[in-house]
């Protein structure tokens, strides 16, 4: 059983299920060296650090949904 429950950074400008987006994997590099995944799912984002397990944020994935919904908001 894990540790935490699985959270999710949840967008606020689009839903991610069914998004085009959706299942797309960022590469993030942390501040210590580390590479991170940030992962679209149909529940919002999700990132491999240690952080957002069990805060469900992190400054990765809040760095891509900041990128991501940019782009959007030129649409």
């Amino acid at each position: 059983m894990a540790k935490f429950k699985q959270s999710y950074l949840k967008p606020t400008l689009f839903k991610p299920k069914g998004h085009p987006w959706e299942g797309i994997t960022w590469p993030v590099k942390g501040s210590k060296g580390n590479e991170y995944d940030v992962d679209l799912t149909e529940k919002g984002f999700t990132c491999t650090c240690p952080g957002f397990s069990f805060r469900g944020r992190c400054k990765h994935s809040e760095q891509i949904l900041k990128q991501v919904e940019g782009v959007m908001a030129w649409d």
